[in-house]
């Protein structure tokens, strides 16, 4: 594989962080690919988790807090608010709990200062963009104990959204939905082209997260819909998508043992049973021919010797478009982990891409936000500039018929 004399060298800003809260590759596959290599990036220190900053949380926590309104009610309350000021145009919510949380609400509705408040959140983000955060902020770690998931930064999903090329009327789905960020992305990222969104997460809860996500910031012309289903299990729903699904981002749950499965899973049959093994495979049965997947999964899954078999299977069914390393610590302080994970791009062979064996390789040190609380700077976001190297979106884009 053959790199560039003289490689691009990106450099990285420092940028001060304000006091806040800690709770809120080598070679990948034996691809026969031309290699584009990112190399170069500054290496900064981890550093402090990010708070929601449209409003002080503690203003929020403390204003809630006087009438028992705490945690899990805290954030349907304020969920419950945007509905009220927002009024989006579905009207019908399956997943949420409206009634819990309008009862919530009613708790603190007469009280003017919690409402300016809230308020205040809801005019700060209309969208709801930072409703993930939120949730996180007011549930702490406890949810993600033990699940092997945790939720992606927003502006790492939003990187993602960006690698994916936009087909117009396409059908984006992300099976572990989480709070929805990777499905608002990409709805963001398609624009004014029609598009149809999919989300399912085995939490009912998160699926009415998303649900909420996407009934404030999806446009008309990219409706959704959603499930709550095991992946590894099957469905109905997932039944329905088998073959058509144009693209999938997602952060599926890293390295969970898995003993038994409902469906057919080539890499659990060859002795590969974990969750990131068989999440390929359930992609792989739901994508359509020249689909994008542009997902998550552990370094030593892409980088280790033990799945040396994997690698060369997935290839046989996938195309390799590109690899993003990114620094160890990004789910640190979302997730309490370390594990180092790398953002893989893959297409499904067939449809209408004609294979031409290019690729890039990149290595992200920075990802615009903190990565621990020992250090009052962190640097900017890389992924940007390497989603936006022309060399990348030519990677992206190469193999589309003209």
């Amino acid at each position: 594989m053959k790199r560039p004399h003289k490689p691009i060298r990106y450099s990285a800003r420092k940028q001060p962080v304000g006091r806040v809260r800690e709770d809120a590759a080598t070679t990948l596959y034996e691809a026969r690919s031309k290699q584009v290599a990112l190399p170069g990036f500054k290496e900064f220190a981890p550093q402090a988790n990010v708070a929601p900053a449209s409003i002080s949380t503690d203003a929020l926590e403390n204003a809630l807090r006087r009438y028992g309104v705490e945690g899990e009610d805290a954030f349907l309350a304020l969920a419950c608010r945007y509905l009220d000021v927002r009024r989006p145009a579905t009207s019908r919510l399956k997943y949420f709990a409206l009634e819990r949380a309008e009862a919530v609400l009613g708790m603190v509705a007469h009280d003017k200062q919690v409402m300016s408040v809230l308020d205040s959140v809801v005019g700060a983000d209309p969208l709801g963009r930072e409703l993930p955060t939120w949730y996180q902020f007011f549930f702490g770690r406890r949810f993600r104990e033990g699940s092997g998931k945790f939720f992606t930064p927003r502006n790492i999903a939003a990187a993602m959204a960006r690698l994916l090329p936009v087909v117009p009327h396409g059908v984006i789905a992300d099976l572990t939905c989480g709070g929805g960020t990777f499905l608002a992305e990409a709805s963001r990222h398609w624009q004014d082209e029609p598009c149809r969104l999919f989300g399912n997460d085995v939490d009912r809860m998160l699926v009415g997260l998303t649900e909420i996500v996407l009934a404030l910031s999806a446009p008309p012309h990219h409706p959704f819909g959603l499930s709550c289903c095991n992946i590894y299990d099957g469905g109905p729903e997932l039944a329905e998508l088998k073959g058509k699904v144009s693209a999938i981002l997602a952060n599926p749950p890293f390295s969970l043992p898995l003993e038994h499965i409902g469906i057919d899973s080539g890499l659990f049959t060859m002795g590969y049973r974990n969750s990131d093994a068989v999440f390929l495979d359930v992609c792989l049965d739901l994508m359509a021919p020249g689909g994008d997947l542009v997902c998550l999964l552990p370094h030593s899954l892409v980088a280790n010797s033990e799945f040396h078999e994997l690698r060369k299977t997935v290839e046989r069914n996938w195309e390799l478009c590109g690899v993003v390393t990114l620094p160890e610590g990004v789910f640190y302080l979302t997730g309490n982990t370390t594990t180092r994970a790398d953002i893989v791009h893959l297409r499904k062979h067939g449809g209408r891409h004609v294979h031409r064996h290019r690729a890039f390789f990149a290595n992200a040190p920075t990802v615009g936000f903190p990565l621990n609380s020992r250090t009052p700077f962190f640097g900017e976001n890389s992924l940007d500039t390497i989603v936006g190297d022309n060399r990348v979106q030519e990677c992206v884009l190469d193999g589309e018929e003209s």
